[in-house]
């Protein structure tokens, strides 16, 4: 047997679970919430805050630190040719690759080198592809 909160008694029913009691409002009143209490932080949890913050600032500097260790530390500097006098961009195509096609030389020579057409002076600074 149990008291509800009306005041009843009742007892138990045979295949039935007890009814939840049901709390109600007095006429005109509506139901009232109790204000919900600001979080805590305990000492063991500002610790815990404190050391996962720590350990998250090592890792992310650690993972700088190695990206930084195994990227160059100088620009890559791509080797260049001079223009001799007399010689044309075949000649020159010849000379820096002698064992492959001129005709794909000339073409990546004047890719690289943002060339209006096969034409070069003597004296020009041509960066050379690929090597």
């Amino acid at each position: 047997m149990s008291i509800t909160y009306d005041g009843t008694i009742c007892g138990p029913v045979a295949g039935r679970s007890r009814p939840a009691p049901r709390i109600q409002a007095q006429r005109g009143q509506a139901a009232r919430r109790v204000p919900a209490q600001p979080v805590r932080l305990t000492r063991r949890g500002r610790l815990t805050v404190v050391v996962l913050l720590l350990a998250g600032l090592v890792v992310g500097l650690s993972v700088g630190m190695v990206s930084q260790a195994a990227g160059p530390s100088r620009p890559h500097v791509q080797p260049t040719v001079t223009v001799q006098p007399g010689e044309s961009l075949w000649q020159v195509a010849v000379r820096v690759a002698p064992g492959a096609d001129p005709r794909l030389v000339v073409d990546e020579l004047v890719r690289a080198n943002h060339l209006p057409g096969a034409t070069v002076v003597a004296g020009q600074q041509l960066v050379v592809p690929g090597q």
